[in-house]
């Protein structure tokens, strides 16, 4: 049994101030593929959220200058990367571990556009982001049957022009595409009779 005192000290003035001024960005990463409107599987879970990722907020929060009004960033998440390796799932990722394209020599896959907020039922403020993607019978699977392990979220910057638009989408570029957002997962297959639907949910807690 947990000592009084010591669940008393939780509830101190101190840690209560901690957890209402330290947000925190959650990740909810789901997957399923479907077979004319069948569910096949499915997998879900929450992910972690990359330095690349940090530093992508933190300078997106932040003005250059004022007058005239420059900002950091003009990038925006965009895009969804699979692929067929798995990684600890640890701040400094810098790739996916085995990029897989979408459709020939593309690894980038765009988002739907735009996004929806969802909405608490304690209130209206937008304090999450869903992401989507469906991918069709002749994505991924092309021309055979593809073990799905890992995905990323990236924005539509170039890492090698400092994160100005356009980004590099192809397979050949994805060697060096740290993503904002990373999921490793149970394995699930992609054939050609399958459509994938991947749902990515930022949420800011």
């Amino acid at each position: 049994m947990i000592p009084f005192s010591k669940l008393f000290s939780w509830f101190s003035p101190e840690v209560i101030e901690d957890h209402k001024s330290a947000p925190v960005i959650q990740g909810v990463f789901s997957a399923e593929t479907r077979e004319r409107g069948k569910l096949v599987s499915s997998v879900s879970g929450n992910n972690i959220w990359t330095l690349t990722g940090r530093e992508y907020l933190a300078e997106l929060i932040a003005l250059k200058a004022a007058n005239p009004r420059e900002v950091y960033r003009q990038d925006r998440v965009a895009y969804i990367g699979l692929g067929a390796g798995a990684q600890p799932e640890v701040a400094n990722i810098r790739s996916l571990v085995d990029p897989i394209p979408y459709s020939p020599g593309e690894f980038l896959a765009p988002l739907v556009t735009p996004p929806t907020f969802p909405m608490s039922a304690a209130a209206v403020t937008k304090t999450s982001v869903r992401f989507g993607r469906e991918y069709g019978l002749g994505e991924i699977s092309l021309g055979f049957d593809v073990v799905i392990t890992e995905a990323g979220l990236f924005t539509d910057g170039n890492p090698d022009d400092d994160w100005n638009l356009p980004a590099l989408t192809g397979l050949q570029a994805s060697g060096d595409r740290a993503p904002v957002a990373y999921k490793k997962f149970e394995p699930i297959t992609k054939t050609s009779n399958y459509t994938l639907r991947v749902v990515w949910e930022v949420r800011f807690i």
